[in-house]
């Protein structure tokens, strides 16, 4: 890809930013983004089953202090899903790259130059963000990615299926050349085919430095945290594995994949539902068959699971699954000191990529990797190893 020459303009930014709600803080993710002082990175606000007028109210004195870099569109599609405003705002943005935000979130003040950075040098179709939650910054350990890898990251091997949301910096082009899109009408995990296509098919690399994406939790109203039955919630799983791109996939994609969705997804669902003993009878049915799909995908993948996650997942498929029984198991699995949590379901895969014993070692170095003195750390690792080949070459040279 060609190279920006110094002299150019910077390639052009728009972060969108859904609004279902004016009750949230949208003028903190809108301030965020005006941070940056260059005029070629707008906010592109979409007023979801909102007037602009409202909204426009809301913002008049950002839009007054910052001519041209705030553009406001309306998207009335009367679905109370987040899909509908960012598909419609990645359809009609006319930037380079485009980025896209929850309302109640913000942005550090450089995160936008340093991803178009490292955009620009790798020549990537996304840039993971570095992501954090609340006032407090607690680091989001996703994806466990290889701790020295600092290029363009890899689906399998650098476990991007971890990260379910394109929080960061996308290349609109690649969107297009992808055919990426939200999940239509899905109240939640309407990103999962649409990241799991960029992470298997685009040029992704992670960001570098201290700037972040800050997740709040602070609005009033959230649709995504709305209660639903377990067949609405993972619709999006059963979409993701019908993609033909998905089906496509190299085994050991399929794996890292399986792994990611038995891991997450699922459990997660488990865990909503006071670990699982709030199951109605379509819920147990539906996890079942969702268990069967991803066994079908990829056979060995719960066989990487914890011992833990195993039995919770081997009574889930059972005709009447012992509800205690499931709590049980998943409450094991969060003891992260227990060979239960640690060890894989079957020893066989004990040093597989993503296996529970690799799985953990990598989401438990994230915090090392995201930190301000890993650059320099790396470095003297790598002087230090080169300096070590360097003597056992010169000691082989030696006569003796």
């Amino acid at each position: 890809m060609k190279a920006r020459r110094e002299d150019e303009e910077p390639r052009t930014v728009d972060m969108i930013v859904a609004v279902h709600d004016t009750r949230r803080d949208i003028r903190r993710a809108i301030r965020s983004i005006l941070a940056d002082g260059d005029p070629s990175v707008r906010a592109f606000v979409v007023c979801h089953n909102l007037t602009r007028a409202d909204v426009e109210l809301e913002l008049a004195d950002l839009i007054a202090a910052h001519p041209g870099r705030i553009r406001i569109e309306e998207c009335a599609d009367g679905i109370p899903s987040p899909s509908g405003p960012f598909n419609f705002g990645l359809d009609a943005s006319d930037a380079d790259y485009v980025g896209i935000m929850g309302s109640d979130d913000e942005l550090d003040r450089d995160a936008i130059s340093q991803w178009r950075e490292r955009a620009e040098r790798f020549g990537a179709d996304a840039v993971l963000a570095k992501v954090v939650r609340g006032t407090q910054r607690t680091l989001v350990r996703s994806p466990p990615k290889r701790l020295m890898r600092t290029g363009v990251l890899d689906f399998a091997r650098d476990r991007l299926s971890y990260r379910s949301a394109p929080l960061g910096l996308m290349r609109k082009e690649a969107i297009q050349r992808l055919e990426l899109r939200l999940l239509d009408g899905a109240r939640n995990g309407g990103d999962l085919p649409f990241v799991t296509r960029l992470w298997l098919r685009g040029r992704v690399v992670a960001a570098v430095g201290l700037a972040a994406y800050v997740e709040h939790a602070d609005a009033p109203v959230r649709v995504t945290h709305l209660a639903k039955p377990v067949r609405e919630e993972l619709g999006a799983v059963v979409a993701t594995l019908r993609d033909d791109v998905v089906q496509r996939m190299s085994a050991s994609q399929r794996t890292a994949l399986a792994t990611k969705l038995l891991r997450r997804n699922l459990i997660d669902s488990v865990r909503k539902r006071d670990g699982g003993r709030a199951f109605t009878d379509d819920d147990c049915a539906a996890m079942a068959e969702m268990i069967g799909l991803i066994d079908d995908f990829a056979p060995d993948a719960r066989k990487l699971l914890s011992r833990a996650h195993g039995r919770l997942f081997d009574e889930l498929t059972r005709p009447r699954p012992d509800l205690a029984a499931v709590a049980a198991a998943d409450a094991s699995s969060a003891r992260y000191r227990t060979v239960d949590a640690l060890a894989p379901n079957s020893l066989r895969f004990l040093l597989h990529p993503q296996a529970q014993p690799r799985f953990m070692l990598a989401t438990a170095s994230i915090k090392i990797g995201a930190s301000r003195y890993f650059p320099w750390l790396r470095a003297v690792l790598l002087v230090l190893t080169s300096a070590v080949l360097a003597a056992a070459l010169l000691i082989a040279l030696l006569p003796r």
